[in-house]
């Protein structure tokens, strides 16, 4: 999405029927249903300012808003606060009058990690979506060294992990699935520095300040009161989604800490570590990618899984694959270990197999992640 040219920064003034009035600095961001600008108040203090985009259809906020108001009530230092909601006097074409202002932040992971990368050139390694499979079957052949796409320090993953576990612990006891944890809604705190050195074997991104904080409640939702069912939905980008939503499940309080481990990996290896391979419809994408999935963690699906999926028929996935997998299953090229920089790192990919199980009844709930041996030694 192209920046508004009605909003081109020290331009545009967004004025609000309570008197406020902000000056555009800047696009942060885009969304589905909003784009986010920097922009500065009349004494000069740094905001964001999130706007909606005019639909066809309705799009609520509330449940974001909703969330900003139940943090408020008990803030978190790695959480985004909301400094106020409004209404735009003369909204700017193209969207609606609603506006919230939060407090200003800096560059997000995702950010970071596409500067790096530009910043050393990627023309040798393979492009999404077949880099992490053909990275691994060249490296299983000996084909290719151990280049990648940069990536963050073992150190640095874990002090980032660490307070994205805390954040999320922290909204799970407000009773909030945040549903969309991705590199894109982890953002560093200020307009941090870094650095990349394009000679190392492993590009390694070092950052000035490791401050983060999680943005973006607008795909929230709060937790269902005792005895009410949750139906199952589509949740989450489709990288970083849980396997019980893939298979129709409702989503519960596990779902977050599976894209959590995504995100980690991602970190670790510069690309996300789950994508799919194959396919051009939506369909045919979740099938390939929930194959994958399967045969990167080389998981089993447990029977009550699979029965549960079948029940609320909601379930789009051909399990056929498991059974064939099963008997073929002697030589995996997808293996998440096939990832590993060094075997310094093995720590990091114990963590991950702890995070990263497929039934939600045994993944680890957010309190048994932070006190996870990996995010408690460093």
């Amino acid at each position: 999405m192209q920046q508004n040219d009605e909003l081109s920064p020290g331009y545009a003034s967004l004025q609000l029927h309570n008197g406020k009035e902000y000056t555009v600095r800047g696009l942060f961001g885009t969304g589905g249903f909003g784009d986010v600008y920097r922009v500065k108040d009349e004494n000069g203090r740094q905001y964001a300012a999130k706007m909606f985009l005019r639909r066809t259809y309705n799009y609520s906020s509330d449940r974001e808003r909703q969330a900003y108001e139940r943090i408020a009530q008990n803030p978190h230092i790695n959480l985004l606060s909301l400094h106020l909601a409004g209404q735009l006097i003369n909204p700017p074409p193209g969207y609606a009058d609603e506006i919230l202002i939060t407090e200003a932040c800096g560059p997000s992971i995702k950010d970071i990690m596409m500067k790096a990368r530009a910043d050393i050139g990627d023309a040798k390694l393979p492009t999404l979506p077949n880099y992490l499979h053909v990275f691994g079957m060249m490296r299983a052949r000996g084909e290719i060294g151990d280049a990648r796409s940069p990536s963050f320090s073992i150190n640095d993953i874990k002090q980032i992990g660490r307070q994205i576990g805390e954040a999320l612990f922290h909204l799970e006891k407000l009773k909030i699935y945040h549903l969309d944890i991705k590199t894109n809604n982890v953002v560093f705190t200020t307009d941090v520095r870094y650095e990349v050195d394009p000679n190392l074997t492993h590009p390694i991104i070092t950052m000035s300040d490791l401050q983060i904080k999680i943005i973006d409640y607008g795909s929230s939702f709060f937790h269902s009161k005792p005895g009410i069912p949750r139906h199952p939905m589509i949740v989450q980008p489709q990288n970083l989604r849980a396997p019980e939503v893939f298979m129709g499940i409702p989503y519960n309080e596990k779902s977050d800490v599976w894209s959590m481990g995504c995100l980690m990996g991602e970190m670790y290896i510069g690309e996300p570590i789950f994508t799919s391979k194959l396919g051009t419809a939506e369909t045919q994408k979740q099938q390939s990618q929930f194959e994958f999935m399967v045969s990167r963690m080389d998981a089993t699906i447990p029977r009550e899984l699979i029965d549960l999926s079948r029940q609320g028929r909601r379930c789009n996935l051909n399990l056929s694959f498991l059974e064939s997998r099963e008997k073929n299953n002697n030589n995996n090229q997808d293996s998440l270990m096939n990832l590993l920089r060094e075997n310094t790192d093995i720590p990091m990919f114990e963590f991950l197999k702890f995070i990263l199980i497929f039934n939600p009844a045994d993944r680890p709930s957010f309190e048994e992640v932070i006190k996870h041996e990996f995010l408690t030694n460093f």
